[in-house]
Order: structure tokens, then sequence, then C-alpha cells
């Protein structure tokens, strides 16, 4: 994020033009599709509920947990179903809640990582998933690690957190928290590559970063043996959320043709343009989603990205559009910018999954009552 303006030209270029490669493979592999009766990106499709996601069969992975005190190592189930059932009750918006840190590494055996750099590649994909969850204890402390989950008020909805370009889920800390404070389980994988990890940040393998989302759902709702975390999602309650490339995989595996999770049943799309994932996405479904964009944004121009989602995005859809850059609308506490984000993001998700509508009027009053901060339309 702190390339110079002819680098970050350069990446913005260079993310598009592999966007552009997933279409064509996705191209591609629809003719295999319809001539060979395989799933596309090359397995079958499993049972997440996802539509040709670029993900394995669950039953070929395994899921290790590396955070403290102890390690243990599960065989994964497989995904989980989206439910038929009538909507989950409602629940509780007014309870704040500690917050605790956990560790998980999630490895994928059934997908490889590309080389990069002078790393010469894997044949598995290595997911360190990083978690901020409601607690046991009083609210409004520092996270605290390993703290011990509040699971006599859950289970909680999960939001599957998506990171954007040579940065970690930490950089998202402080947002991150208050999700998680506001009764949310807060899963955010560090992608391989795109993190900066693996030969540094690159963009080589970047289509692979939505099979990684639904993967990493797949083994939260699996976990078992004894893992603390283990039964503090509910499954009927997923969103997914990301910033800069990591917003594209959010509305990728909401919307995208290519990698949609039936699972997921809000998005959160913040900093960017969606045009980027240069892939056929699937209308009118009648998924949630928030775009948050910035009118000052230094990747991508703010008129293209707002008019994209004029013409593309269907309802129920909330458009906000900060007078702000592409960075501290999601990472610095006292910044307007972040307050107003912090604040809509999490009415947002009490709305969508928390089973309160009545929240969503919150997401636009409160954009209305700020105007020198931000705008929104629907």
């Amino acid at each position: 994020m702190t390339a110079p303006r002819a680098q970050r030209r350069q990446d913005v270029r260079h993310r598009r033009r592999v966007a552009a490669g997933i279409g064509a493979v996705v191209v591609v592999l629809v003719v295999a599709l319809v001539a060979g009766g395989i799933a596309l990106f090359g397995g079958d499709d499993d049972e997440g509920g996802r539509v040709a996601a670029g993900t394995a069969s669950a039953s070929s992975t395994t899921t290790s947990t590396t955070a403290a005190p102890a390690s243990t190592t599960v065989t994964s189930a497989p995904a989980v179903e989206p439910s038929t059932t009538a909507p989950p009750k409602p629940l509780d918006t007014s309870r704040r809640y500690a917050v605790g840190t956990r560790t998980l590494t999630f490895v994928d055996s059934s997908r490889s990582t590309s080389p990069n750099g002078s790393f010469g590649g894997a044949s598995a994909r290595t997911l360190p998933t990083e978690f901020w969850y409601p607690a046991a204890g009083a609210a409004g402390g520092n996270p605290v690690a390993d703290a011990t989950p509040d699971q006599g008020n859950g289970p909680f909805p999960l939001v599957l957190f998506a990171h954007g370009y040579d940065v970690t889920p930490d950089f998202y800390a402080p947002l991150l928290e208050r999700w998680a404070a506001a009764g949310y389980v807060v899963a955010a994988s560090v992608f391989p590559i795109l993190s900066g990890s693996d030969g540094g940040a690159s963009h080589v393998d970047y289509e692979k970063t939505f099979g990684d989302a639904s993967f990493v759902i797949t083994q939260v709702l699996a976990l078992g043996g004894g893992e603390p975390l283990a039964g503090l999602v509910d499954p009927d309650r997923i969103g997914a959320a990301g910033h800069s490339d990591g917003e594209v995989v959010s509305f990728g595996v909401g919307f995208l043709e290519c990698c949609r999770d039936l699972r997921v049943k809000s998005v959160i799309a913040m900093a960017g343009d969606l045009s980027n994932a240069n892939n056929p996405h699937v209308r009118d479904t009648g998924t949630p989603i928030l775009h948050v964009m910035e009118t000052n944004d230094e990747y991508d121009p703010y008129e293209h990205s707002i008019q994209w989602d004029r013409d593309n995005l269907t309802a129920p859809r909330w458009m906000v559009s900060l007078f702000s850059s592409h960075v501290p609308p999601y990472t610095q506490p006292g910044d307007p910018a972040f307050e107003l984000t912090s604040s809509i993001t999490v009415a947002f998700l009490d709305g969508t999954l928390k089973g309160h509508p009545e929240r969503l009027d919150d997401v636009t009053g409160e954009v209305t009552a700020q105007p020198a901060v931000g705008s929104i339309e629907r």
C-alpha cells in the first residue's frame, strides 16, 4: 500500500490482467464441463453449496491447529450444505463482548501454491487463519490471545475476511476487533503470495484465493476434536468481507459464476472497483451487498467504480462513498471515515446475519447524518 504512484498503476494493471486470465480460464473450463461432465477448475462439485468454486473435495484436506497451548490435528469433514429451513430467529444486537484471538492453520493438500520469485512453489496451500471472536468476560478491554470463547451466548455468525495486497489480516485488526465485539466470529486467512509470503507479494495465483475462501469456511464449520472454537459458528449465518484485492474475493464468493458459495448470505466489499473481477457474476440473487468506496482512491478511479455498481449491482444493495483514500477508513480508529465504516458495517451485518432488518435503516441513517464524511446510494 506504500508503493510509489507508478508502481500502483502497474499493480492495478497487473490485477486486471490476472482477473482477465481468470475469465479466460473459466471459459475454457466451462467447455470442459459441458464436454466431460467435470466441475470448473478441475474438481468435482463438492457438498459446500458452491457453484463451480475453485476448491477440491474437502475429504482430501487436513486441518491443523498451530495456536497455543497445544496443537491438534483433525481430518476435515465434508462441506456443510446451506440450510433449507426457515430463517433462524433474530439474535441480540445490543450486547458487546470481550474479544479473543486465535490462529489456526488450514492446509489444503488438494491444491497447489504457484512458484513465485525465489519460492519454488508447493504441492499444497497453507492458510494460517487468524480469528477474532466473542470471548467470556467483561467487554471493553484489549483482545486476549486464546481467551475462552463465549459459548454460552453462541453460536455466532461467521464473517470470512479477505485481506488486500502485501498485507496480512493484522493490518485490519482495529476493524475486525469491533466486529468480534459486536458478536461475530471473524476468520481471516493469510493468503499465500498475495500477503507477501512465499517469495514476496504478487498476483501469481490470485485466482486461487477464491477457492481458499470457500475452503476456510468449510474448515471452520468442521472444527472439532477439542478445538476451543468448535461449535462457536452458526452455519446458517455466514458473511464474506474484504478490502482492496480482498474485496474482489468477497464479491467472488458472493456473486461470481466461477466461485459463488451458497453458504454466504451477506457480502461487504471495501475499497476498490468490482469490475476488476472481470468475470461473469450472478444478478438478482437476493444476497445483500454493501460496497464501500473512496472518492480519492489511489488505485481505482472512483467514477468508474461507482458507475459499475450502478449498472451491475442489483438490490438489495448499499453503495457508500467516503470522502477519503484507500486505507484509513479500514485501519485507523479515530478517523471519521473509519468510525463510520465500523458503525455501518456492524449495522449491515446485524441486518443481514442476525435477523434485524431494521438495522439496515441505520446504514442509510448514519451515512446521511454525516454528509462531511460520505454519501450513500441504494
